[in-house]
């Protein structure tokens, strides 16, 4: 899944997200999206996720610059209701949405 969901424009992430790469812990490669995107983090640390298979939870995933979001796991259902009731959902009143519900 994060090969494919960690390309669009907004990644949301709560207290309950687990990012992870199973494969690697047994000796295998990360699949083509986590080979482009994880070399493409900051401080190395795609790098690393990708040597070790460790895994990431909550806020750290957003830390290290796969969500773009957090959000409070107990907020997504109003989240999805705003989204949903958006008129307009250009990229701007999407962003501006979620910056509402983002938790600093």
């Amino acid at each position: 899944g994060v090969g494919l969901s960690v390309h669009g424009h907004f990644r949301v992430a709560t207290e309950k997200t687990l990012f992870a790469m199973p494969e690697t812990a047994i000796g295998l490669f990360p699949d083509v999206g986590g080979g482009y995107f994880l070399p493409r983090l900051s401080g190395k640390v795609g790098y690393y996720l990708a040597l070790t298979g460790f895994r990431l939870k909550g806020r750290d995933v957003l830390k290290a610059g796969i969500a773009t979001h957090f959000v409070d796991s107990e907020q997504l259902p109003a989240l999805e209701k705003d989204l949903i009731a958006l008129k307009s959902p250009s990229m701007e009143n999407i962003a501006n949405l979620l910056n509402a519900y983002h938790v600093k």
